[in-house]
Order: C-alpha cells, then structure tokens, then sequence
C-alpha cells in the first residue's frame, strides 16, 4: 500500500497518509523531519483548454485533446479538472459534448481526473460587458429540451451550467437543473437583487468568475457585484492569473465573500503556456501579449486565461495575502464542496486519494509538484517523468477558444 509522508498544511502538521487502491486508508501524525508538503489534488473547475488544446473537440482526429491538457495539468499538480465548453451554436455544443464523452468513455485514465463537464453559457446576458467575449449570435435563453440533448450526448457528464438568471425562463431552467443534480452558476450576467434571490431560491449555489464578464463601469453602490458578495448562500470563483483581477481587487473580494465561500480558478483556453504572438484562432484573432494578458485583437476585451491552476494559487498567496494553506484550500477542497464532491476530496479516511506533493518555498512564492496521484495511482512525478514539451502553434487552430 502506497504510504506518504510529509507537512499538511490543512491539517496543521505533518503526518504519514496510507491509501489502498484509491481510498485512503490511514493518517497518522508522525515526529518525521520532512521538507515535503501535501494537499487534496488542486481542482479547477474553469478550463477552456490549455497548451494548444481546446475542449472544444470539433473533429474525431481531435478526440485526444482532453488526455494532453490532462497530462499537463497534471505536472501542474491539477489532478481534477472540469473541460469547459462555452457559447456557441446548438450543432456546436451537441458535437462538443459528444466527442467529450466520447473520449472519456475510451480513456479510463483521463476520465478518472474530469468528474465532470462545464456547460458556460449559451444562456447568458446579451448585454455588451457582461457577455464578455461570448459571440452575441450564439446567445439565447434557456431551452431546457437542448439541455437535455447535450447532458444525453454528454453522457450525463454536464456537472455545472453557468447562466445569467435575470433572462427569461431562467428560474424554471435553474429548477430543473438543481433538481436532477448540475449545480448552476450565475455569470456573465446583468442580474439585479431580485433575479439573485430568486436564483438562489431555485437552487444556484455559485458565482462564476465574479468580477469578470461585467461592465466596465457600476454604479457605486447598487450593482451585481455587491450582490453577489453579500449572498452568504453561494460560493464564488475567482481568476487568479494576475490579469482578471487586479491585485487590489482580488484581496477585497477574496476577504468579502470569505475564505469557507471563495474558489480559486484559471479560466485557461487553449493559448495558455504558448508564446506572446497573434494567432488566428477560427474566425477571429487572438492576442497573447508579452505580459500573459490574452485579448481579442482591437479590443480591450479578455479572452480567456493564461495561467494554469498552481500558479493562480501561487499568486492568491503574493495578491489576496493569503496563507498558503488557506490558498491551497481555495483551489482543492472550496471547489469540490461546491461541486457537490466533498466527499471525496480532502487528506481523510476514506476520501479518495487523489493528491499533490509539492515542495513550498515561501519566497515567490513558488510552489514546486514532486508527485500527482488521481484516484490513487500516481500519474505524474518530476523524479522520472519528462515534462511534455508545448508546441509553437495551438494544433487546434482551426477551433474557436
């Protein structure tokens, strides 16, 4: 039985963590002088893609980009992660879902890291600021039959939707999800106090990338993002990648909406870890600029995140002031709770042994991965495994972010 030994920060000490096949079995407080530390396996909810993928899987000969952003984000320390697929026409997302679950369902490996899929609108605010980068043609409101198709095509994988429910037919729509088990989310939306209550009333539990998909000017006092922090009800994510939020932003709204309600996430797509340059990507062009900043070309508009998971947990500690166990509980166990998987995530008896060793060095600060293990196995470990190399051009080039 695989036995790990080192500092956990969450548990405020070091102990020796025993797991049997996937489960973890036994953890024991141990005197064992050790400079290594251990976490729940980071978990992001929000991945467009990464490293040249997208999850926007368009084509049979593309099925295999779910297992390559796994295997990056798993040297990255992210055992779990949520694809996310995001606006587009009906046709678009049934072929999305489908070639998703498809992948999944021939590769054991990857499937056991995505406990679930991310449907980000179709059903948000047409509104200019809050639609953010979603292309308004695709926008609509709620149909709860197309829903239906894409969960069936999914394979009964669509785990969380994000909507915005001041549109019509919202309330119903977030009824009928909750009651079948899709936590939804409320995001790229123009919502007042009213929707928000009768959101949270349907059953919405989440605020998705609060502070982002949002007008660039609000009224001081009564806008939706006083709103959203206020409600005690609903967690909310954060993008952490330095570039969403300004430094300023992020530690006032991390510390509004509480560390037991606060989620840390990337929103990465598919140009995150390439080089600054333009790409075009479908229809539109791209901008990755030498900052790390991803922008449609022209605009001021964000398209996207650059960063992957480690370091916008990295940068909660250096932004948001955090600690660092506070931080990695932001991006592990805050996310699962909200995703209805507490029960599997955490360093405890019988929780399943998915897990990060890492070594933490305070100035940075830098986190650096020595292990990943999902489910148990250990999938990644920077003693013997080479680092895959990303490539010059996103292979998905022909696919919109």
């Amino acid at each position: 039985m695989p036995t790990l030994t080192a500092r956990v920060p969450l548990l405020d000490g070091t102990y020796r963590v025993t797991f049997d096949a996937s489960i973890i079995t036994a953890v024991e407080a141990t005197e064992v002088a050790t400079d290594l530390y251990l976490g729940p396996t980071l978990f992001d909810i929000q991945v467009n893609g990464y490293g040249g993928r997208t999850c926007r899987i368009a084509a049979l000969e593309k099925r295999d980009a779910l297992a390559w952003i796994t295997r990056l984000l798993r040297e990255r320390g992210v055992g779990w992660w949520m694809p996310t697929i995001t606006t587009a026409s009906s046709e678009a997302l049934e072929m999305a879902f489908r070639c998703c679950a498809r992948a999944l369902d021939e590769d054991d490996d990857t499937a056991a890291s995505i406990p679930g899929l991310h449907l980000e609108g179709p059903y948000i605010s047409p509104v200019e600021g809050p639609r953010g980068a979603h292309l308004r043609e695709h926008v609509r409101p709620p149909n709860w039959d197309e829903f239906q198709r894409l969960q069936e095509v999914s394979g009964n994988r669509i785990r969380c939707v994000t909507l915005a429910p001041e549109v019509e037919g919202a309330i119903p729509f977030i009824e009928k999800c909750v009651a079948t088990g899709v936590v939804v989310a409320m995001g790229h939306t123009d919502l007042d106090r009213d929707a928000l209550r009768r959101a949270v009333e349907a059953g919405a539990s989440l605020s998705t990338h609060l502070g982002n998909g949002a007008h660039d000017q609000l009224q001081r006092h009564n806008n939706y993002l006083w709103y959203q922090l206020a409600c005690r009800e609903i967690y909310a994510s954060f993008i952490a990648d330095g570039q969403h939020l300004p430094q300023e932003c992020l530690y006032s709204l991390v510390r509004a909406k509480g560390l037991d309600r606060s989620i840390v996430t990337s929103d990465a797509v598919m140009l995150g870890g390439m080089k600054p340059a333009l790409y075009d990507v479908g229809n539109r062009q791209i901008e990755m600029l030498p900052s790390g900043r991803i922008i449609l070309r022209g605009t001021k508009n964000l398209a996207g995140g650059a960063s992957h998971l480690l370091e916008c947990t990295e940068n909660v500690i250096s932004l948001a002031h955090l600690s660092h166990a506070d931080s990695w509980r932001l991006a592990s166990r805050n996310p699962a709770r909200a995703m209805g998987l507490e029960d599997r995530m955490g360093i405890a008896v019988g929780r399943e042994a998915s897990l990060t060793l890492y070594r933490y060095n305070v100035e940075g600060p830098r986190i650096s991965v020595e292990q990943t293990w999902v489910a148990g196995r250990k999938v990644f470990d920077a003693a013997v495994d080479v680092p895959l190399k990303l490539p010059e051009r996103p292979f998905d080039s022909e696919s919109p972010v």
